[in-house]
């Protein structure tokens, strides 16, 4: 479990929101992609701050269908998915406030800002998404 955990953690605090679109605790519903570009730079920032807003309100099935399926068989399934996603926000008010996006191709880095004094530091590491399918994907596992 301790190996799952640090797997899924990383993911989590990678959010991606601008500051326009306030905090996580905020967002009641979430930003659908208006560009017609999939493979965007504009696109991925906003896969990604679905992402954080899914986890913290702990909608773990939606975020989980976020997860590329490389990452899922690593995890396991949606239940221990949300184990994790228990342990990850025990004592913590995520509120993500930016985001960074390096594309590169059909993969790319994101850091994401969250704001909690809680938040772990390893959220400001970079987390990989890549586009597969015509989607960009959580990837970091």
């Amino acid at each position: 479990m301790r190996k799952i955990l640090g797997l899924a953690v990383i993911p989590l605090a990678l959010a991606a929101c601008s500051s326009e679109q306030g905090s996580t605790t905020e967002t009641t519903s979430v930003v659908r992609v208006a560009s017609s570009d999939a493979k965007s730079e504009e696109t991925l920032k906003q896969r990604a701050h679905e992402l954080d807003v899914l986890a913290a309100q702990r909608q773990d099935s939606k975020a989980w269908e976020m997860y590329s399926q490389r990452c899922q068989a690593q995890i396991g399934d949606l239940h221990t998915y949300s184990i994790i996603l228990d342990e990850f926000f025990r004592g913590r008010n995520p509120n993500y406030t930016g985001v960074t996006v390096k594309v590169n191709g059909s993969s790319a880095q994101v850091v994401s800002t969250d704001t909690d004094p809680a938040a772990p530091a390893s959220g400001m590491m970079p987390r990989t998404w890549t586009f597969i399918d015509g989607q960009w994907v959580f990837d970091n596992c």
